[in-house]
C-alpha cells in the first residue's frame, strides 16, 4: 500500500501543481483562465482566478501530508466537476484552460477526468490507512516514475480523448 500511497501523492500533486504552473506563470495566463470562469461575475473573474489557482498550488504541496492533500483535492476536483457540469449543461461553449490554451470546451470529457483524478483520491485514501511507514528505495523507483506517467496522461486527457472522437 506504500506504492499505491506514493504514486497517488505524486500523481495528484503533480496535476495540481502543473494546474497552478500554467495559471500563475504570467499575467496573462491568469486573465485567460478568469475569461473562462463564465459562472462567476465578471468583476469577481479575476480574484477568483487568482484564488482557484493559489488553492492548486496549496493542494499540490499538502500533499507531502496525504490526510490534508488527499481531502483537499477530493473536495476542489468536486467543486471542479460541480461547475464544468454547470457550463456543460447551458450549453455555454467554454475552452478548458484547466492545463493551459485548449480548443476542447468544458464538457462530459472533463468530468471522466475528473471522476479518474477522484478515483485516484480515494485509492490514495485507502492506501492511506494501511500505510507502514516511507516505503524503501526501490519502491519509490516505481512510485514516482508511475505517478508522474499518470499524471501525464491525465494532464493530456482531453487532447488524447480528441484523437478518438467524432469531429
Amino acid at each position: 500500500m506504500d506504492l499505491l500511497l506514493v504514486a497517488c501523492q505524486v500523481l495528484i500533486g503533480a496535476v495540481f501543481a502543473v494546474a497552478a504552473f500554467i495559471k500563475l506563470r504570467s499575467r496573462a495566463d491568469l486573465r485567460s483562465f478568469a475569461s473562462t470562469l463564465v459562472i462567476v461575475p465578471e468583476r469577481l473573474r479575476l480574484p477568483v482566478a487568482g484564488v482557484v489557482a493559489t488553492s492548486e498550488a496549496a493542494t499540490a504541496a499538502l500533499m507531502a501530508i496525504p490526510e490534508i492533500g488527499l481531502v483537499l483535492s477530493g473536495i476542489m476536483l468536486g467543486a471542479f466537476s460541480l461547475v464544468i457540469a454547470v457550463i456543460a449543461r447551458r450549453g455555454t461553449p467554454v475552452s478548458c484552460r484547466c492545463f493551459g490554451p485548449s480548443e476542447v470546451s468544458l464538457g462530459w470529457i472533463h468530468l471522466v477526468r475528473n471522476a479518474l483524478l477522484l478515483l485516484v483520491v480515494a485509492l490514495g485514501g485507502m492506501a492511506v490507512t494501511f500505510t507502514g511507514g516511507p516505503p524503501a528505495a526501490p519502491a519509490l523507483a516505481v512510485a514516482l516514475p508511475a505517478g508522474l506517467a499518470g499524471a501525464v496522461v491525465l494532464i493530456a486527457f482531453d487532447d488524447i480523448a480528441e484523437l478518438f472522437m467524432d469531429r
